[in-house]
């Protein structure tokens, strides 16, 4: 794989980065760890206003890290799938050894 890597793939790659790199995104990565959530629950859990958790949100769902099921009027947020699990449990694995 990475010897088919291109210039695309690295900016895709480093956008896909820098969602880890927002303390808002990532409590909101934190949260979504624990089960699926809606913004409401989000926000609660968080302090966050509705707006902010909603725009970043967004953010992650466009870099394919969150996805949204909806059910009635409500929509709830998860992890994408459990590769993105795996990389936040890799990230808190390392930073607790440093």
């Amino acid at each position: 794989m990475k010897d088919n890597f291109t210039e695309e793939n690295f900016i895709e790659l480093a956008d896909f980065f820098t969602a880890f790199s927002d303390t808002t995104r990532l409590k909101i990565l934190f949260e979504l760890l624990e089960s699926e959530k809606t913004v409401t629950e989000i926000c609660d859990n968080t302090d966050f206003s509705q707006s902010a958790a909603s725009h970043q949100l967004s953010k992650l769902r466009i870099l394919k890290l969150v996805k949204v099921r909806k059910q009635g009027k409500f929509a709830y947020y998860s992890l994408d799938d459990e590769h993105i699990e795996h990389i936040i449990e890799t990230a808190l694995e390392h930073f607790e050894e440093l």
